[in-house]
């Protein structure tokens, strides 16, 4: 089998994409031209739809310069498609601008009178009561360029914290009588490592290496936060959480609902902690031996086809129509062949395209199923939506993905004739909820809690020490012997510095992923025909309604628990397995 793009899908050869660029650009001039001053119910319609065949066009033009890149990192002409479908695409977006211009300055209630008036505009309604729903948070030229100070600062102390993070010196450990300098690179290597004492050197000379930058790091955090707060406030929210949900217009109690759940059951993943330490065979574990595997590295290799195979037999329970779709985006949609050329280390979907490569051990068929699921969202999406609606929100389709990811690992774990292979794929499950439900809830407790001490105080090495020391002994409980550099972790937190709440995301990926599966294994009240309208939804409507066409409602702490059902039956079958 051979997995590679057939990108002639989208153009036929390059002159044709250079083309195709010539033409939107003389269209654009022409709508632009054409458009009337004054708008009624039907020249609404026309420009909508003028405008979105258009950025269907323009995003087709991405989308093959991209992978052309992708495919050819070393060839300058694949580098300069990229370059200028880029280019053309940030083109194509300035200058579309207008049309929303144009629909603000109708009114929400003349707009509201127009779809009332032409049933066609109810294609637009959702995007429409997007658009406005937005203008209240659009602010004036002034505000606007505070705001724009404002991310400039935020850029700044990006950069302090890059060049911190790069000039950081590791320092050097022993292993088996050579000295190792340790690098951010190969830290996870040596945190993996079956030697405890191997473990504890290279935590601790880590941790203390940034523990001396640890004033630095505190100001850079402190500065940011300041800056996200000016431009909450600036844009009229209440709070930088509120302004993050906001977008996908997320209810404010998930955050709330998933911390509290998760720590009403933190007992599930304290009990899987001691069932590691006891395997592993340490009497006094420290948070650095919760980093290596509870089964070493399977050396088993498979095949392409035995992956595909795999990855079909697993998915048999979402049904022959989504099986129907994994047969068509085999062919030509998945390049996963490995070849120099290629980007090596990125793994991708976009559209309906994936992009990986496979090498044949288990991480990459969980990577292979797991972009599929990407992909065949985006395929039935496609085939149902409109183009303004292709696209699934973030929490569609990382559903989507991880939905494939958990029947993968029942299908391996279910189908292993040994008690190795039956505890190497079920720790890999447990692992995946530890990491993204146990850890990433920490971290979105613990990001709340620096908000809400940066109301009154100014964040410093002292202050987030003591906050994240106090969230880890509450996460991971009292068996744990907990090292005085624990306390200084919070530094090498990068999506403190980088982004605003975004692990709450990983968290309830998973979880909805589990209440999905649940509900497919039960296969009661049609669930399967509900997730595949689910996924043939794209964005048509906001996240929250979208979720709750699978009985999905993260509000609710019952979701949250059945969602955790999943961990908790598998801690359940390792203990029966130890016996």
């Amino acid at each position: 089998m051979n997995l590679s793009w057939n990108l002639q899908e989208l153009f036929l050869s390059d002159e044709a994409f250079y083309e195709e660029i010539t033409k939107i650009k003389e269209e654009i001039k022409e709508f632009k031209e054409s458009t009337p001053e004054n708008l009624d119910k039907e020249s609404l319609y026309s420009l909508l739809e003028e405008k979105w065949l258009i950025k269907e066009r323009a995003n087709t033009i991405l989308l093959y310069g991209s992978l052309k890149y992708y495919k050819n990192i070393k060839d300058e002409k694949c580098s300069k498609l990229k370059q200028d479908a880029e280019i053309f695409s940030n083109e194509v977006n300035t200058e579309l601008s207008f049309v929303d211009r144009m629909i603000l300055n109708l009114g929400e209630s003349k707009v509201e009178d127009f779809m009332r008036q032409n049933s066609a505009l109810q294609k637009y309604a959702h995007a429409l009561n997007n658009l406005f729903r937005m203008q209240k948070h659009v602010e004036d030229e002034a505000t606007t360029k505070n705001i724009a100070k404002n991310m400039e600062g935020i850029n700044h102390e990006l950069k302090r914290y890059n060049d911190t993070l790069r000039d950081i010196k590791c320092g050097s450990i022993e292993v088996d009588g050579k000295t190792i300098e340790i690098t951010l690179s190969n830290f996870a290597k040596y945190i993996t490592s079956r030697d405890q004492e191997t473990r504890r050197k290279i935590y601790l000379t880590v941790n203390q290496s940034f523990a001396n930058e640890a004033a630095t790091f505190a100001d850079i955090l402190n500065n940011i936060y300041t800056y996200r707060d000016k431009n909450a406030r600036l844009e009229q929210y209440s709070s930088v959480l509120e302004k993050v949900l906001f977008e996908e217009n997320i209810d404010e109690r998930i955050i709330d609902t998933l911390i509290e759940t998760v720590n009403h059951s933190v007992s599930i993943f304290q009990d899987y902690l001691q069932i590691k330490a006891d395997l592993l065979e340490i009497k006094e574990p420290h948070l650095y031996d919760f980093s290596v595997p509870l089964i070493e590295n399977s050396h088993k290799t498979y095949s392409l086809e035995e992956a595909i195979d795999i990855i079909k037999k697993a998915l048999e329970p979402l049904g022959e129509e989504y099986l129907k779709v994994v047969d068509t985006l085999l062919d030509g949609h998945i390049d996963a062949m490995p070849a120099e050329e290629k980007h090596q280390s990125i793994i991708f979907s976009w559209h309906t395209y994936s992009f990986m490569n496979f090498h044949g051990a288990y991480g990459d068929i969980k990577n292979l199923i797991h972009e599929l699921g990407h992909i065949v969202n985006y395929y039935l999406s496609m085939k149902n939506q409109p183009f303004i609606y292709e696209d699934s929100t973030i929490f569609v389709g990382e559903t989507a993905s991880l939905v494939n990811e958990i029947l993968l690992n029942r299908y391996l774990f279910e189908n292993a004739t040994t008690k190795e292979e039956k505890l190497y794929f079920l720790s890999k499950e447990i692992e995946n909820y530890f990491t993204s439900v146990f850890k990433q809830t920490l971290y979105t407790e613990f990001e709340r809690t620096l908000y809400q001490l940066k109301e009154n105080q100014n964040l410093t090495p002292e202050l987030l020490s003591k906050a994240y020391f106090d969230h880890i002994k509450k996460y991971y409980g009292d068996h744990i012997v907990y090292d005085n550099e624990a306390s200084v972790e919070w530094t090498r937190l990068g999506h403190l510095y980088r982004h605003s709440y975004y692990p709450y995301k990983y968290a309830t990926g998973l979880i909805m992923a589990s209440v999905v599966v649940n509900d497919l294994m039960s296969d009661q009240n049609d669930f399967k025909e509900k997730y595949l309208s689910f996924l043939e939804s794209g964005s048509s409507k906001y996240s929250l309604e979208l979720l709750k066409m699978i009985n999905v409602d993260l509000t609710d702490h019952t979701i949250i628990r059945n969602g955790l059902k999943i961990v908790e039956e598998d801690v359940l079958a390792l203990k029966r397995l130890m016996k």
